[in-house]
């Protein structure tokens, strides 16, 4: 299948990934960075791409890590210009014994499949907090943020919701999960 590049510019880092060409990019970055989605064919999410300046993450209302299981790991195509080497990271985590918290953090189902861009030298992770179930990584502006830091924060990441760990293991081994990795893996700056 022939791949489309999406490519544009985030709080001063210029960045690229391949995606289907049935597949779009929805949203703008500003000056400060953000958030675009990327949508499926029929318009349902199917990954987030955030670049920002700063980056942080509270415990909040519940600093327990469950257990995550790891699904796997695809390698980078192309190291970034900050951390270097990365992975394309899959882990999933089973909350069907802790309904409050799901509903603390929003999920719409027991299960979350999380696969996002991870650091190549953090091991995979044996619990999480639900709603950090992701890696990142720094790619170079080579401009000078309020706080004083040239390197950018990319969150590149995709999150499913199935009543089961099954059910979350059968998309991980999926032709849109195997596209939505290939795209994340091919994330260049």
């Amino acid at each position: 299948m022939e791949l489309v590049t999406y490519s544009g510019t985030a709080a001063d880092a210029a960045f690229a990934f391949e995606l289907p060409p049935t597949w779009s990019v929805d949203g703008e970055f500003s000056d400060v960075g953000g958030t675009v989605t990327v949508l499926g064919p029929d318009g349902a999410p199917l990954g987030d791409l955030s670049v920002l300046i700063a980056w942080g993450a509270e415990c909040g209302p519940d600093c327990s890590m469950p257990p995550v299981v790891h699904l796997g790991d695809v390698p980078g195509g192309v190291p970034l210009s900050s951390s270097g080497e990365f992975v394309v990271r899959s882990v999933a985590m089973d909350l069907s014994a802790a309904p409050e918290l799901r509903n603390a953090y929003g999920w719409s189902d027991a299960v979350r499949l999380a696969t996002s861009l991870t650091d190549a030298d953090d091991p995979p992770p044996t619990a999480m907090l639900p709603h950090v179930m992701y890696g990142l990584g720094q790619v170079e502006a080579g401009v000078v943020a309020p706080d004083g830091i040239t390197y950018r924060t990319v969150i590149f990441s995709s999150i499913h919701d199935f009543p089961t760990l099954e059910a979350a293991r059968e998309y991980a081994a999926s032709e849109e999960h195997r596209q939505i990795e290939a795209m994340i893996a091919s994330f260049r700056a």
